[in-house]
C-alpha cells in the first residue's frame, strides 16, 4: 500500500502575481527557503525538503477577493524550531509592514506557541512550534 512520506508541494493562486511574489520572496528567505523555479506567472520557493509556490490567479479568480471560510485553503502553517524563531518571525513582520493577525504567543494551551498572519490578497498564515511538556514521571520510579 503507498505511503505518503510528506508533503511536496503547496501552490496558492493570487490576485496580484508581482505584489505577491515580492511579499514571498522576503518572508520565505527570512524563513530559510530559496527561489528554485521562476516562471512569468508562477514561482516556486524550496528550503531543501518542501516546495512553496505561487501562481497567477486566472481573470475569473481575480474576480473577487479570497474569503476564510470559502470552500478550499483556509491557512498555512510553517513549524519551526522554537519559541525564539517565532518571535523574530513576529519582529520581521511587524518591520515590514505585513499583517499581523494574531501576535507571537500561546495558543490552545502552553504547549503551542504561534504567530498569525496574512499574505497581501489575506490569506491566513502562520509559524508555529508544538512542543509538549514532558511526560511526568510517578513518585517511586
Amino acid at each position: 500500500m503507498p505511503r505518503v512520506v510528506g508533503i511536496d508541494h503547496l501552490v496558492l493562486s493570487v490576485g496580484d502575481f508581482a505584489r505577491s511574489k515580492e511579499f514571498y520572496r522576503k518572508l520565505l528567505g527570512f524563513l530559510g527557503f530559496k527561489l528554485k523555479h521562476d516562471y512569468a506567472d508562477m514561482a516556486g520557493w524550496s528550503n531543501g525538503k518542501t516546495l512553496f509556490w505561487i501562481a497567477a490567479a486566472d481573470a475569473q479568480g481575480r474576480k473577487r477577493k479570497y474569503r476564510k471560510g470559502d470552500i478550499g485553503f483556509h491557512h498555512y502553517a510553517f513549524e519551526v524550531a522554537s519559541r525564539n524563531d517565532v518571535d523574530a518571525l513576529g519582529a520581521f513582520l511587524e518591520e515590514h509592514g505585513m499583517t499581523v493577525v494574531d501576535p507571537p504567543g500561546e495558543y490552545y494551551g502552553r504547549s503551542y506557541y504561534a504567530v498569525y498572519f496574512t499574505d497581501p490578497d489575506g490569506m491566513k498564515l502562520e509559524a508555529m512550534v508544538y512542543k509538549p511538556p514532558p511526560k511526568q514521571r510517578r513518585a517511586g520510579k
